[in-house]
């Protein structure tokens, strides 16, 4: 059996620097909510576009809501404070 932990670990860590991050720059600018554009073509950040469901639950778990919508295979994810 294949022991996926470091890549867990990895992944996590990833999550949380992104929901950290999003939340810090909102708390200095001030702002009640940021659009985070994301998509899966080669030229956007892939593993970005495929964390963001994740980061928008630790988001979550931290204060804010998270919604999406698609558009010409671009995700739009809007942050806002509860």
């Amino acid at each position: 059996m294949t022991d996926i932990s470091v890549l867990q670990n990895k992944k996590k860590a990833y999550v949380d620097e992104k929901a950290q991050g999003y939340a810090k720059q909102m708390i200095e600018k001030g702002w009640l909510n940021l659009k985070v554009s994301t998509c899966d073509y080669s030229n956007w950040d892939r593993e970005l576009h495929f964390a963001m469901p994740e980061i928008a639950t630790e988001l979550n778990k931290i204060g804010f809501s998270v919604s999406s919508t698609v558009n010409y295979g671009v995700t739009d994810w809007i942050i806002t404070v509860k």
